[in-house]
């Protein structure tokens, strides 16, 4: 039986550090923390970037064998969420509905602040870019959009609104690293989130003091773009399009 999030309880055998580490490890590899943009593996694995169809499935296995375990127990089968109603209700009761996720951090925290903006980066990893991993099939979008996206959103909207200095603890200082915490913002359907991501982008480079010409400066011109046509999108329909066949809503002549 499903169970509501304010009284769920994460298993510890697959929600722990170990998970947490590897989950790191996995999406930084080959990156360090003094790394300012990412190098062509990892461009390769987080945007498919040359990829080949053999090298992206041999991707989506290794995250399966590390988050497929924890994503399951938390599956709309085992954790039922509010039916949502809209971004602004989700928003007032974001701190109930992340409320298994904020207590993890919380507890990373109590070892220090350094292990919490950790934990919370493995959360946002886990919750918002594993399922893009494991879920590629139409027909198996919507536990994306629906369910996996709604945790993420909640949990980093409730860190923000209350102690966003874990998000910008001198751990995270690298794009290789915070630049994770605008895309559940770009991934929600949500113009005050966006402007929201926008502000972030716009004070972490000013914080960071990114180079104007080289590697940095191309990936931040790319990610800046790329964050423009999400913009485009929901500014323009509210919603995103390409999202309307599997999600049973009535379609637009828009592609994004």
């Amino acid at each position: 039986m499903a169970t509501p999030t304010s009284s769920f309880q994460l298993q510890r055998d697959v929600f722990n550090q170990t998970t947490y580490s590897q989950l790191r490890e996995l999406w930084f590899r080959g990156q360090s923390e003094s790394d300012a943009a990412p190098n062509s593996e990892a461009l390769k694995r987080w945007f498919g970037v040359g990829n080949s169809p053999q090298e992206k499935e041999a991707l989506d296995e290794e995250c399966r064998a590390i988050a497929g375990s924890a994503l399951s127990t938390i599956s709309p089968s085992h954790l039922v969420l509010p039916p949502f109603t809209g971004y602004a209700a989700d928003l007032q009761n974001a701190d109930t509905i992340a409320a298994p996720f904020l207590d993890e951090v919380n507890r990373a925290r109590q070892e220090n602040e350094a292990e919490g903006a950790k934990t919370l980066l493995s959360l946002v990893l886990l919750l918002d870019q594993m399922p893009r991993n494991l879920f590629r099939r139409h027909e198996d979008l919507p536990i994306i959009y629906r369910h996996y996206d709604r945790l993420t959103w909640t949990l980093l909207r409730s860190i923000l609104a209350s102690d966003q200095d874990l998000i910008e603890h001198p751990s995270m200082k690298s794009r290789t690293y915070w630049s994770w915490f605008l895309l559940p913002l770009m991934h929600s359907e949500d113009l005050p989130s966006h402007d929201l991501a926008q502000q972030l982008e716009r004070r972490w480079r000013q914080r960071a003091n990114e180079p104007s010409e080289g590697p940095v400066a191309d990936f931040a011109q790319n990610y800046a773009r790329s964050t423009r046509q999400h913009d485009e999108a929901i500014e323009r329909f509210g919603r995103y399009p390409h999202r309307n066949g599997c999600l049973g809503r009535e379609k637009s002549g828009f592609v994004c």
